[in-house]
């Protein structure tokens, strides 16, 4: 995994874009080591009206990863090899950590609860324990212990 030191000058880098650093992974996929970093237009904590406000760009992909890459070169160069992919996280995600939650405030969700009911709704707001989640007109807390999976949903109109 990247230091922490070499995250935040990749966060930094997005900046200058107007982007922000949703999430960094190294993954391993048909043995060959993959460092994927998902970027957004959407900054943590914020809510937007529209889902297409956020938008990432093929182009935006591309002009990060092109400054990004020289960094990873001299800074992590003890890195085994792998492919750099930077990609917006996707329209429908699983939310795995709290940064994943604050960046997906007023988007729907759908959240499997451990007893296996699902509760589906608008992310209302995050805090250290649980998530709110605005059903209808009533907005329901779940707390993070009983959720088993989140997943941002959307629907075609």
């Amino acid at each position: 995994m990247l230091s922490l030191h070499t995250q935040e000058k990749i966060a930094k880098m997005a900046s200058t874009f107007g982007l922000y650093i949703y999430d960094i992974a190294m993954l391993k996929e048909n043995e060959q080591c993959i460092l994927r970093i998902s970027i957004t237009r959407k900054a943590p904590m914020q809510v937007l009206d529209s889902q297409n406000s956020n938008a990432v760009s093929l182009q935006d992909c591309q002009d990060l990863s092109e400054v990004i890459s020289p960094l990873l070169d001299v800074e992590e160069a003890n890195l085994p090899p792998y492919f750099l992919e930077v990609s917006s996280p996707g329209l429908e995600r699983i939310l795995k950590t709290h940064t994943h939650y604050t960046f997906s405030l007023g988007e729907m969700v759908s959240v499997r609860l451990m007893d296996k009911s699902i509760i589906e709704g608008i992310l209302h707001n995050v805090s250290e324990n649980g998530i709110e989640v605005k059903v209808q007109n009533e907005i329901q807390y779940i707390a993070f212990g009983d959720i088993k999976k989140t997943k941002v949903t959307f629907a075609f109109s």
